[in-house]
């Protein structure tokens, strides 16, 4: 039975890591000390002792020292995140051990404090701020590693755990189906009966296919209507035929939705290992060239991967002869997008998005080749032009007279590798004469994150130049906290499925409203992208975002199509929709 003081606050649990009985005392004194919360502490003295009580103890937060009699330094850290992966760390160390408590933030301690400066108040703020800290470290994990509509793994998650699923067949010497799923005329049902219903017909459609399989079993969404299935310890066909049939005729039964009676089917490619790859892009790669055949010969069927279906190489090599002729031939296109301040109404800058003007296929965006550039490693000469034109581009519209704006270019993994980056970046500065403050680089999460020691020291250049940085769709990847504190970024981009997701989704709301809060604590820009609807317009401004791209404003355009928009609407109302004709493009999608 709790007593009178933990009824009347807020109780939280302990686990206290520390030899010197004289410091845990100290410890206990100062927690009983605070009046906001009430501390129930547990007790160990070594890291042998609290990774055993892991079995048992789920605490609120860990303090722990880092000397400890089996164990010191980061090793510290190391174990106690690995039995207590979910739980906030506070290091409490001394003075001598400033640097590795600092390395230990690095590695994953949410803070830590030093003894002998340590009060009651003091210790438990810092208790407080770890516990949100962790959370939402821990939710932007959840971001990086779970569709946000379905709830099932990404392809992150997905790869991580294949790769552990091909190990473990190749120990056992069993094998591993990949399947992919794609839910027939599910464009045809979303443009019919609305994105809400089709967007409801996906969360029923993931869970009659996680219902299909084992527990052991992995399904996943890929994206839009698309669907992995990862069957461990089966080595033959007719052992995956049950599963199929049962995923089959569990989509093919009517969904009833917001009053629709709504009928699917689905069609399934599948890719067996070891016979047909030996990672994922290999296997995903063989059952999507299977699942199109599926589809090619009606509704409802399922196709196994076959030799002949290595014709999917020879696209490959047509799509790699088309960009490098693109290129040569300058068929790439940069279109504009302006983006606004949320507070003034006006035009602060423009995101220079990439287009192929493909001879035969029309206009593309980079969904249909991005992959290609870098995989044909084309990237690093588009993204310099594309650098350079963006920057002309700009100055042009400064030599009009309008109102000093920025552009914003995006910088692929690839490119971010690049040795001569930063001399690319200052070329074209020079060359335009543009002054830097007008630049602005958006780079990935996962770019950032690939080694930030090294992302750190880039990032200083760039800043030394007088650039920009932003960090493209926050919340998809995963960033470390303490290193976003570190990099010197200008902005956070939230992802437009969280923006778009504020008025249907429940979840899009906290999400940019989490995005939004991190931004201003750590002094950035937070820029909503794909702000499409007023109401979506309406969440970004009340919640503090302070800039806003998107359809509700203008579609990409051509420099020549948006000069006559910048003209009009160098200060826009909150409720103002563009009034130049859009142009039909039925080859374009996305932004």
């Amino acid at each position: 039975m709790l007593d009178k003081g933990e009824e009347e606050h807020e109780v939280r649990d302990v686990l206290l890591v520390e030899d010197s009985l004289i410091d845990a005392q100290l410890i206990r004194r100062l927690l009983r000390r605070v009046t906001a919360s009430y501390y129930r502490v547990t007790h160990v003295c070594t890291l042998n002792d609290a990774v055993l009580s892991a079995e048992d103890l789920v605490p609120d937060v860990i303090l722990a020292d880092l000397n400890l009699p089996d164990s010191r330094g980061t090793q510290t850290v190391a174990s106690l995140q690995t039995s207590y992966p979910d739980i906030p760390l506070v290091i409490v160390s001394a003075w001598e051990d400033e640097a590795i408590s600092l390395q230990s933030v690095k590695a994953g301690a949410q803070d830590y404090l030093v003894k002998g400066h340590i009060d009651g108040a003091n210790l438990h703020r810092v208790i407080r701020y770890a516990i949100e800290r962790k959370r939402t470290e821990l939710e932007l994990v959840r971001l990086a590693h779970f569709d946000q509509l379905t709830s099932l793994p990404n392809r992150t998650l997905l790869r991580e755990r294949v790769d552990h699923a091909l190990a473990r067949a190749m120990r056992a010497g069993s094998g591993v189906a990949t399947l992919i799923l794609d839910m027939d005329r599910f464009k045809e049902i979303n443009d019919m009966l609305g994105h809400e219903v089709g967007d409801k017909l996906l969360i029923e459609a993931a869970r009659r296919i996680r219902a299909s399989v084992r527990d052991q079993d992995t399904v996943a969404r890929l994206g839009g209507d698309e669907f992995a299935v990862v069957l461990e310890g089966v080595s033959e066909a007719k052992e995956v035929l049950p599963v199929i049939e049962r995923i089959i005729k569990s989509l093919s039964e009517v969904t009833s939705v917001d009053g629709h009676e709504v009928k699917t089917s689905t069609s399934v490619g599948i890719a067996m290992y070891p016979e047909n790859g030996n990672n994922l892009s290999e296997l995903l790669r063989a059952a999507d060239l299977a699942m199109y055949q599926a589809k090619s010969s009606g509704h409802g069927r399922y196709r196994f991967f076959a030799d002949a279906m290595q014709e999917e190489a020879q696209s490959r090599h047509a799509l790699e002869w088309a960009l490098r002729r693109a290129v040569e031939r300058k068929e790439f296109e940069l279109f504009y997008q302006p983006q606004l301040c949320l507070r003034t109404g006006m035009v602060i800058g423009v995101e220079a998005l990439l287009r192929w003007m493909s001879p035969t296929r029309g206009l593309l965006t980079p969904y249909h080749f991005i992959a290609g550039l870098e995989e044909f490693r084309l990237i690093n000469d588009v993204g310099e032009w594309v650098l350079q034109t963006a920057c002309e581009q700009i100055r042009k519209w400064h030599m009009m007279d309008f109102e000093p704006m920025r552009i914003a270019v995006n910088v692929s993994a690839q490119q971010f590798e690049d040795p001569m980056l930063i001399d690319k970046v200052r070329s074209a500065l020079k060359e335009t004469k543009l002054p830097p403050e007008f630049l602005e680089l958006e780079l990935t999460e996962s770019c950032l994150m690939s080694d930030p020691a090294q992302t750190t020291a880039l990032l200083r250049e760039i800043r030394d130049v007088g650039v920009r940085v932003a960090i493209d769709d926050f919340g998809t990847g995963y960033s470390s906290l303490a290193y976003l504190h570190e990099f010197p970024l200008n902005a956070l981009k939230i992802d437009k499925n969280f923006v778009q997701n504020v008025e249907s989704n429940d979840r899009g709301g906290p999400i940019s409203q989490m995005v939004i809060g991190l931004g201003q604590n750590l002094g950035l820009e937070v820029i909503a992208e794909g702000v499409e609807t007023e109401a979506q317009l309406r969440y970004m401004r009340e919640h503090g975002c302070d800039v806003a791209q998107g359809y509700f404003y203008a579609r990409p355009e051509s420099p020549e199509d948006l000069t006559p928009w910048l003209k009009a609407n160098q200060r826009v109302s909150e409720t103002y929709v563009r009034s130049i004709p859009v142009k039909k493009r039925t080859d374009e999608t996305g932004t």
